[in-house]
């Protein structure tokens, strides 16, 4: 566990030294290590009990305990320093008058959405970054991220790691610990990021794809007519979708959604499922059947902070020689069914899936596949013993 060791003599140390050497002393007191030097004695330091006496507005300050190691720590909201606004907390791993560190509060988190989340920039890599999130009355956790210095805190895009705890009370360590600690952070960026996203999904709106097809699929001849290169700037043209296709031929489709998956279902990924003629495959359950399947259905975890797919899926695509193995599958289990001239209707839908089951439908969409009778048409597609769609996955099956 990570914890936020910083001592004056360690900041001194950091004036002697060359800025590489010195970030690399300041990285070792965020991994917990004891800041030495002349007068140096490392975090935890004595008692704050004094500091439960006092009061403030945002009700944080406090003596606090450290979840991986048990310490005392000293926490004070300042909200005016010589007679300005400043909206500070100050950090205490020993006593004095001057703090080890002073982070700044994310005011218009709390104004906007009661979230304190206060934060400080020792460097400009992203180990050089510390914040603080209350996840609980007296229960503070320190987090972690992957992004190098922004004006400000890390954007709400960021991966946010919780690596310790600090309480007022140490029997919240009954209830809070980092992994209970880290759904909450989750839940409170979530609820941050859906007013981004509400403002986000209003410009959105002025789109005719999205604004004709959200919460639906679209579908298309090839993945060109659905590639969109810019996050939030769907410019595909609706007059290049399609309601139906030949049974075999390549059918490209891209979902919209009413909001991003990690805003609707933080923690969540994507998954897919297909029906036609009664039988249902759906690409989660596929990939726990068997080495195959496992091998080429990959779990589909990205894309998920934005409003659709960035790059369309496919049921097939002949010019690439790429399929889905799920509808695939689909057509295997429906071969026998299948006449020439008949017209089926192919459902597809889009699923929050989370701790192994199907949440909530995110997007679907019908087409219609048509069994083609030319001698290029759909026998030859799916059927042909070499090169058929079907065929290929029965041998792999084998």
């Amino acid at each position: 566990m990570k914890k936020l060791i910083l001592s004056m003599a360690l900041l001194g140390v950091f004036v002697l030294f060359s800025a590489q050497e010195a970030h690399s002393q300041l990285a070792g007191a965020l991994a917990g290590k004891v800041g030495k030097g002349k007068g140096g004695k490392g975090g935890g330091g004595g008692s704050f009990t004094a500091f439960n006496d006092e009061t403030d507005a945002m009700g944080v300050t406090g003596e606090y305990f450290g979840l991986s190691d048990g310490k005392a720590y000293g926490l004070r909201f300042v909200k005016e320093e010589a007679g300005k606004m400043v909206n500070k907390l100050h950090y205490f791993e020993k006593k004095g008058d001057e703090p080890q560190l002073k982070l700044d509060l994310k005011e218009n988190y709390y104004t906007k959405h009661q979230v304190k989340l206060f934060y400080f920039w020792i460097s400009a890599s992203a180990s050089g970054y510390v914040e603080l999130v209350e996840v609980d009355p007296g229960v503070i956790a320190q987090i972690k991220s992957d992004r190098s210095y922004n004006d400000g805190p890390v954007g709400l895009d960021a991966t946010r790691t919780v690596v310790d705890v600090y309480a007022k009370d140490k029997a919240s360590f009954d209830t809070w610990d980092v992994e209970t600690a880290q759904a909450k952070l989750d839940m409170l960026i979530g609820s941050l990021k859906a007013e981004e996203s509400e403002k986000i999904k209003k410009n959105l709106m002025k789109f005719e794809s999205y604004g004709g097809y959200v919460g639906k699929i679209a579908f298309a001849k090839g993945t060109n007519y659905l590639r969109n290169q810019r996050e939030n700037e769907p410019v595909e043209k609706v007059a290049n979708f399609i309601t139906k296709a030949e049974l075999g031929s390549t059918v490209a489709y891209k979902p919209y959604f009413e909001m991003p998956l990690e805003v609707s279902h933080p923690g969540a990924w994507f998954n897919i499922t297909y029906e036609m003629l009664g039988e249902t495959t759906d690409r989660e359950v596929l990939r726990k059947t068997s080495s195959v399947f496992s091998e080429n259905i990959p779990q589909i975890d990205k894309d998920k902070g934005i409003f659709y797919f960035l790059f369309p899926r496919v049921t097939v695509d002949n010019s690439s020689n790429s399929a889905d193995y799920a509808f695939l599958e689909l057509l295997r289990k429906n071969q026998e069914k299948l006449k020439v001239g008949d017209v089926y209707d192919l459902k597809v839908t889009i699923w929050a899936y989370k701790d192994g089951a199907n949440i909530d439908p995110v997007a679907s969409g019908t087409i219609q596949l048509e069994y083609t009778k030319e001698a290029t048409g759909t026998k030859k597609l799916l059927f042909d013993p070499v090169d058929g769609w079907v065929s290929k996955l029965e041998k792999v099956l084998d």
